[in-house]
């Protein structure tokens, strides 16, 4: 069987410098820059092969001097995985399973153990994610005290009830919290997504006055909501690694 060139060397790019752990059937990819500072877990989607790739070259870009270790793992149900809980459609036909609370156990209780004893315990943990993935950063730091530093960029704040949800819970971690939206992502004709704008504008407001944030802001991008994703997370990195 051949291979398309430009995608063998995509995959030969990404596997001579990560290394590739399975954990309960999740992939994770793995590399440390520099020496030391903090674990950044990044839960994705594994729809294209190159976007780690991708990704990694966006953070040698943007933080190349700075010390972290950096960890993607990915899930096989983008909604199931990561909605926090049971929901309808918001378009198309797939439902929100509602499996986020089994997928912070396993990185509590799977992910996160292993990599403290292969890297060093004393180590800080941030979470990033983007669309879903952002919300379900976000929502963990509420659930949980074990990661100091979030990044939800271009989050799904529209997701039912998480408007609700918010004004009855507080972070539970000293934190700093980065968000992030696509100027044009509010200008859609779908009604629930349209509202991801206020909803987002409103959580600022709300980690502002939240006494466990030391930390938080609100950036916007140019462009929709898939507008250079990479990009955008690697920026999060970047003001997450500055508060330090």
């Amino acid at each position: 069987m051949k291979i398309n060139p430009l995608k063998a060397e995509k995959l030969m790019e990404m596997n001579v410098f990560m290394q590739k752990l399975q954990i309960k059937q999740k992939a994770c990819y793995i590399e440390q820059n520099g020496s030391g500072g903090p674990i950044i877990l990044w839960g994705m989607y594994p729809h294209r092969g190159n976007e780690i790739a991708h990704m990694w070259d966006c953070l040698m870009e943007t933080v190349n001097d700075q010390d972290f270790l950096f960890c993607s793992f990915q899930v096989k149900d983008w909604n199931g995985d990561f909605s926090p809980w049971k929901s309808p459609a918001a378009f198309g036909d797939d439902d929100f399973k509602g499996n986020g609370p089994k997928t912070l156990q396993w990185l509590m209780n799977d992910l996160i153990p292993k990599l403290k004893a292969d890297y060093g315990v004393d180590r800080e943990i941030y979470l990033i994610g983007y669309s879903l993935a952002g919300l379900f950063a976000l929502w963990t730091a509420y659930e949980t005290d074990i990661f100091s530093a979030i990044a939800s960029c271009s989050g799904s704040l529209w997701f039912e009830q998480w408007d609700e949800y918010v004004l009855h819970h507080q972070i539970k971690h000293d934190s700093n919290i980065y968000l992030s939206l696509g100027g044009k992502e509010e200008k859609t004709k779908n009604p629930v997504m349209a509202r991801v704008g206020d909803r987002t504008r409103t959580q600022e407001r709300i980690l502002r006055n939240d006494p466990k944030v030391k930390h938080t802001t609100l950036e916007f991008n140019s462009g929709g909501h898939f507008a250079d994703a990479q990009k955008r997370l690697a920026k999060a990195v970047k003001w997450l690694l500055e508060c330090t």
